[in-house]
């Protein structure tokens, strides 16, 4: 037998080729066995059918033994790893071997020779795949059948947003203010164009361009396939370009919004813009931002199939929701009275270098305002920078002047123990709260009723008369008029003015609140003051809002506006009769502005010190606040003009004189109010001595 793995060379020499003996080659011992450069742990390694013992002679054969091993023969137990070893005195004067590294563990193979354990292993995972489909499959098509029915239906079908018809906004008389209209975005898609040049000659006339931008736009497009020509088509237009039938230019229907009033109503109106994503028109000032909502509607929706084309495909009986249209408003304002207005503001600026002029109408038993004008003024239409798109008339405030002496009077006729009878003596200029107080004309000491100062507007008696209010009460009075609150309109960016409480008054500010200085207002809540005196002392609301139309059409009036007494009717009573002596009075230092023959008007005017960018009270505020008829007033009108040279004039009756003047005679007209001849302002004894 061989031994495995070795070559066992020629007979008679177990293990090696046929040399000398071991014993005599240098290097080794006598009977080792091994040959020169063996490695000491490598032994050969006995056949099956029999081993060799240590010098590489076969052994017994084995059969259930080990040969004839002395340990077997003794009956002692066989080892787990037995070891055949040669006689002890064999190697007596050698030292033991050393031990064998242990064997690395064995790995699991299969043998080629089993196949069917192959075709076993791979049935097996066969099924084990076959099972994770199955289970996958049921999970889709079973467990998550309507997720994945969702999902594709998304990818095939789409909801198109039906966007809903803007509300028209009306004038009180029916006109409208702002209207939606359709109008069209016409787009190219250059390659299909074959004569660019025919093409851009026809296109220029409609699309509002010439020849050579439209020219610019089919060689130069946005991208290779696609280029908007021009927004905002009108639909008469549009139709001229469908006409021309040109393979490659498609128009699309857009909204937009037109205001065919002009400028006149556009600080009350306000303007739009459209969002690009969704065609949405979005109020941004004015009654159009405010009632956003109302005026919107309700966008609905179409589900249409994309087609392999990507255009769409409506499907019979799909869940279309419809459009619901928006709510129409009519408001209080007069177009013909709002232009009126705004022209008269306009004059005043241009001849005076104001810097700008604000009207306000309004009727003082229903609070609806008829006109709120203003100068300089914006075009919905042309509008470029949103920074002009203001309306004065309720966002900028100013100091109200002796306009503001009227709340002062109530006060101390109800709470103060006066009368329009009681006498004042009136110096040339007083002393109060630290500061000098003096009179725009100072005649050097007068005597005057209350009446009476209020009618020449002196400063001096005013100071006096507010000594007999408590300052709470004075405070309190002023706010009862509306300053220092919102006016109800609600409008945007509307200011509520500056009304500082009693702790936070200095030395001389209650004072200086008597005749209007140290007070801020806007235009709107001055006419409001004087609205309530005409109502017999009832403020009711400022309002713009006269009723809403649904989107059948049919009228809903607004609610009356909310309202509550602020003074007695005697005291309203006895301001009117006051403010009836003004205008002649004005009218003798040639300003008879508000002298209407046959309405008896009731005004008072107003001159205010503002400051100025670069100084304390370098510019002025010039006021005239009237009512008509004086018996049983109907309308209100309020005129004030800001910062107009003073070179040219400055007192409120000289420069807001005009302004009233003619737009309370065309209120009168318009509203047609009839005159009452020989009406004249009663008697008031405006004198103490």
């Amino acid at each position: 037998m061989t031994q495995r793995g070795r070559d066992p060379g020629p007979p008679g020499r177990p293990g090696g080729a046929d040399r000398p003996g071991r014993s005599g080659r240098p290097g080794r011992r006598p009977g080792d066995g091994r040959r020169a450069g063996d490695h000491p742990q490598r032994r050969p390694r006995p056949d099956r059918g029999e081993t060799t013992g240590r010098s590489g002679y076969p052994t017994a054969e084995r059969k259930g033994t080990r040969g004839d091993s002395p340990r077997r023969s003794e009956g002692l137990p066989r080892k787990s790893s037995p070891r055949l070893r040669p006689p002890r005195d064999h190697y007596a004067a050698s030292p033991p071997p050393p031990r064998r590294p242990p064997r690395p563990p064995r790995r699991i193979t299969i043998r080629r020779g089993e196949p069917g354990k192959r075709i076993g292993i791979a049935l097996i995972a066969v099924a084990v795949t076959l099972t994770l489909f199955a289970g996958r499959l049921v999970q889709i098509q079973g467990m998550e059948a309507g997720y994945y029915r969702h999902v594709a239906k998304k990818q095939t079908f789409e909801a198109i947003p039906l966007p809903a018809m803007r509300g028209t906004i009306y004038g009180a008389d029916g006109q409208v203010l702002a209207m939606t209209v359709e109008t069209y975005t016409v787009t190219a898609d250059p390659p299909q164009i074959a004569d660019k040049p025919l093409a851009a000659q026809e296109l220029a006339g409609p699309l509002g361009l010439t020849q050579q931008q439209v020219l610019n736009l089919l060689e130069h497009p946005t991208s290779k396939d696609y280029v908007v020509l021009a927004k905002g088509v009108s639909a008469q237009n549009q139709t001229k370009i469908a006409a021309l039938n040109i393979v490659g230019v498609t128009s699309s229907p857009t909204y937009a919004r037109d205001y065919p009033d002009g400028d006149a109503t556009a600080n009350v109106v306000g303007f739009t813009n459209v969002n690009p994503a969704t065609g949405v028109i979005a109020g941004q000032t004015g009654i159009e931002q405010e009632y956003n909502k109302l005026l919107s509607g309700t966008p609905g929706s179409e589900q249409v199939e994309m087609g392999a084309d990507g255009q769409p495909i409506p499907l019979a009986g799909s869940k279309d929701t419809p459009a619901q249209n928006g709510t129409s408003i009519r408001l209080t304002i007069i177009p013909s009275l709002q232009l009126a207005a705004q022209q008269a503001c306009e004059a005043e600026v241009n001849k005076t270098h104001a810097r700008q002029c604000t009207v306000v109408i309004i009727q003082p038993k229903t609070g609806a305002i008829l006109a709120m004008a203003q100068w300089p003024t914006y075009d919905q239409n042309t509008l470029t920078n949103v920074a002009d798109a203001k309306d004065l008339d309720v966002q900028d405030i100013f100091a109200p002047g002796s306009t503001a002496k009227v709340m002062t009077a109530a006060a101390a006729f109800e709470r103060g123990g006066q009368t329009p009878m009681s006498p004042y003596y009136i110096p040339s200029e007083i002393y109060r709260g630290g500061q000098w107080i003096t009179d725009a004309e100072a005649d050097g000491g007068s005597h005057y009723t209350i009446a009476g100062i209020i009618a020449h507007s002196s400063n001096v008696g005013m100071s006096q008369v507010v000594e007999h209010v408590p300052p709470q009460v004075q405070y309190d009075y002023l706010r009862a008029f509306g300053l220092g609150q919102p006016t109800g309109l609600n409008l945007p960016g509307e200011s509520r003015g500056i009304l500082p409480t009693p702790d936070k008054w200095a030395g001389d500010e209650r004072y200086t609140l008597s005749f209007g200085q140290g007070v801020a207002v806007n235009a709107v809540q001055m006419a409001s003051v004087y609205a309530t005196i005409a109502n017999n002392g009832v403020r009711v609301q400022p309002t713009l809002i006269a009723g809403t139309y649904d989107s059948s059409g049919t009228y809903h009036p607004a609610a009356p506006s909310p309202y509550r007494r602020v003074i007695q009717p005697k005291t309203a009573h006895e301001l009117v009769r006051i403010l009836q002596q003004v205008p002649e009075l004005d009218a003798e230092g040639n300003a008879p502005w508000a002298l209407i023959p046959g309405y008896a008007v009731a005004a008072k005017t107003g001159t205010a010190q503002e400051p100025g960018p670069n100084c304390a009270l370098c510019k002025y505020g010039s006021s005239f606040i009237g009512m008509a008829p004086g018996n049983g007033p109907q309308v209100v009108v309020s005129a004030n003009v800001q910062d107009p040279d003073s070179n040219i004039g400055f007192f409120g009756a000289d420069v807001a004189g005009p302004v009233l003047y003619n737009a309370m005679k065309f209120a009168l007209q318009t509203l047609q109010i009839p005159p009452q001849p020989g009406l004249v302002a009663p008697y008031v004894r405006l004198n103490a001595g």
